[in-house]
């Protein structure tokens, strides 16, 4: 790009920022560097490459901005830079000494600068680098006090979103979540100017959704998110965080696309050698690949991450599907102790009350549900009501109690549809069905029915294998014919068409754009799913119950 003069350089470098074009953008800036050695442009050109996911030269850039900056006074500029850079190092990198010598840094510029915004930048920032939200309240409190003093829009939501998270960690939930939603307000209303806070305060509010129990909210949100991207052009959500942007894509119930941006993330990472802004996108995938049964392969992600605490639930999963359970039980007790009950217990209690019933110890599994009682009978949150009903059945079931089990498990069933959680609810039917098998086998038939058709809709092949397996032994029906079509997800169907037209592997992977290995991994559960066996059994089967098209 030809530009003529710096000044206008530069507009037009800023007018491709706010447009989202992030390589016509460098572009501007690096054309008015060609001539200028001019701060500004290192700097519009380091935020455009952070974009460009080039977070090396983004910091090589922005640091030549701030000396810029420096040298010609506009110390208001240099403390932006250094406040960044304080984030960019610990967050990016795991350069915690670079992290602490920048803030001080920042520290210092803001003491020169007349009060503003940037007291409450400078806390905002410090409550974001600290390793537990919990602490990081009064950080978010003076820093929204000082947005709504400077009405800085981009301060506001990211101290609401900071704060919002840090009261979910301390146990108050609901007053938490409030603060998530009016910052996702202020984000979707059009009110800012600056797309990492957009992202930014999208990953807290994902975050804040997990810890809480409540990914449901994500659904709930999702809508609003897509159609302001849509509306504004903005895919910073997307670029921003690959991990958020599947666990939004989770909550929707899209599986296939989660798994192809946690792939892409995490390969992302492992190439530019950083660390991941929030929930590492391998502990996500871990997860997905226990829902599809690869365990080993769940297992493989986790290593190196078996210590992380948004990784723990995961590893401890994975040891209970490999029947290692006694260090599963360990990694539970140990991180329950650590988050000392609350709702962020919740998902731990429930893992723990399965593996003491495998462990064949039902009184101590009794326990374990009697204590997610009681954190749902003192926070009446609707996730942990669902969640403490479907351990409750369970457990009950398991000590011969049909009776109860089915009042536990129908409640279970009812919030989490209501939730709109049809993995969960499909769990709970599943227990439903085993509850019932002996005593009452038409509606566990029904119950392993509807669970069988919602864990095939998601992927989740693992658990739609043991519903399966259900049905066969109840004398349900079998899962071939025209019903079996419902009963595929939506990629599987699109599989299956293209087996109609005697496609490879490969090919399908083309026409799908998804990997050779992934394509393969649909035409088995194809096969397994429709009793079928051949690839040409499966065209031909294809042939005969689509439609003409």
């Amino acid at each position: 790009m030809v530009v003529a003069s710096a000044p206008e350089g530069l507009v037009e470098g800023e007018r491709l920022l706010a447009s989202t074009d992030w390589a016509a953008a460098a572009s501007a800036f690096e054309s008015v560097l060609a001539v200028n050695d001019e701060p500004a442009a290192h700097d519009g050109l380091g935020r455009a490459l952070w974009w460009l996911r080039d977070a090396d030269r983004a910091i090589a850039e922005r640091t030549l901005a701030y000396a810029g900056f420096r040298r010609s006074g506009q110390n208001s500029r240099a403390f932006k830079a250094a406040v960044w850079l304080a984030r960019e190092y610990a967050e990016a990198l795991g350069n915690e000494a670079a992290s602490r010598g920048w803030f001080a840094r920042a520290e210092g510029l803001a003491s020169r600068l007349p009060d503003g915004a940037e007291t409450g930048w400078l806390a905002v920032t410090h409550g974001l680098l600290q390793a537990d939200p919990a602490t990081a309240r009064e950080d978010a409190r003076t820093a929204l006090q000082a947005a709504r003093g400077a009405d800085d829009p981009e301060l506001e939501a990211t101290a609401l979103a900071l704060l919002g998270l840090g009261m979910i960690a301390a146990g108050d939930v609901p007053e938490g979540m409030t603060l998530v939603d009016e910052a996702m307000v202020v984000v979707t209303a059009g009110e800012l100017r600056d797309r990492m806070v957009f992202g930014d305060v999208c990953c807290m509010v994902t975050r804040a959704s997990e810890e809480s129990c409540d990914v449901s909210r994500l659904s709930q949100w999702n809508t609003t998110v897509m159609h302001f991207m849509e509306r504004t052009g903005h895919p910073a959500l997307m670029e921003f965080c690959g991990t958020c942007c599947a666990e939004i894509l989770l909550a929707s119930g899209n599986i296939a696309s989660a798994e192809g941006w946690l792939i892409k993330t995490l390969r992302e990472l492992d190439q530019a050698g950083h660390r991941a802004r929030c929930v590492h996108p391998a502990a996500k995938l871990a997860e997905l690949r226990l829902l599809q049964g690869r365990v080993e392969e769940a297992g493989r992600l986790l290593a190196g991450f078996e210590d992380r605490p948004d990784a723990l639930l995961a590893t401890a999963a994975v040891r209970l599907a490999a029947g290692d359970t006694a260090v599963a039980a360990a990694l539970l007790h140990r991180r329950i102790h650590h988050v000392a009950g609350g709702l962020l217990a919740v998902p731990l209690l429930a893992l723990l009350a399965e593996v003491e019933l495998a462990q064949g110890n039902p009184g101590q599994a009794q326990e374990t549900s009697r204590r997610l009682d009681g954190i749902a009978a003192e926070t009446r949150w609707p996730r942990a009501l669902a969640t403490a009903h479907l351990t409750a059945g369970r457990v009950t079931a398991a000590g011969g109690d049909t009776s109860s089990a089915r009042s536990r498990l129908d409640s279970a069933i009812e919030i989490f549809g209501e939730l709109k959680m049809p993995l969960e609810a499909a769990r709970a039917r599943l227990s439903m069905a085993e509850a019932l098998r002996d005593s009452d086998p038409e509606v566990a038939v029904h119950d392993a029915e509807r669970a069988l058709a919602a864990f095939d809709e998601a992927g989740a092949a693992a658990m739609a294998d043991k519903a399966a397996a259900l049905l066969r032994a109840l004398g349900g029906p079998a899962r071939t014919g025209p019903k079996a079509l419902g009963l595929l997800s939506r990629r599987e169907r699109e599989v299956l068409r293209l087996l109609a037209e005697a496609l490879t592997n490969a090919e399908i992977a083309d026409r799908l754009f998804i990997s050779t290995k992934t394509a393969e991994h649909h035409v088995s559960n194809i096969l397994a799913k429709l009793h079928l066996r051949s690839r040409g059994e499966a065209g031909a089967f294809a042939l005969r119950h689509f439609p003409t098209e």
